[in-house]
């Protein structure tokens, strides 16, 4: 398998799921050791200037993803440049549905790791864990 997939359906328009996912990760964006390249210095998270940045406390930051496509409000695409020894891109599309938006989102490239990371990716990296949280911003 050299991607994982995840979904979700949100309350809400198309445009709105986007700038949400996009403008406000940081609103929704679970704070924790397994969520942040430094969890020492990490602050925020936002996309910036072309990229997907983890923001530090002393005022740096590191680049986790470079955004290769933005249309908003239909897709977005950026390449993951955490895993180095990889080339992976994670897609996430905003398809109107029903009573809001489908959110799903596909983490491609896992056959470019070494096979214990691309399995560890796929066992506890879970996308299906931050599309929750996502979610999550509708929850009463």
């Amino acid at each position: 398998m050299s991607s994982v997939q995840a979904g979700v359906t949100v309350p809400v328009e198309p445009a709105d799921a986007f700038r949400i996912f996009t403008d406000e990760i940081d609103s929704w964006w679970v704070r924790g050791p397994h969520s942040w390249v430094d969890p020492e210095r990490a602050v925020g998270i936002r996309f910036e200037d072309g990229h997907l940045r983890e923001l530090w406390s002393d005022g740096g930051h590191v680049d986790t993803g470079r955004v290769l496509a933005w249309d908003p409000p239909h897709r977005l695409v950026w390449a993951d440049l955490i895993n180095r020894t990889g080339r992976m891109e994670i897609e996430v599309s905003f398809t109107p549905v029903a009573g809001g938006t489908e959110v799903f989102l596909e983490h491609r490239g896992l056959d470019t790791l070494p096979p214990d990371v691309a399995e560890r990716i796929r066992r506890g990296y879970s996308w299906q864990i931050a599309l929750r949280w996502f979610a999550g911003r509708w929850k009463a």
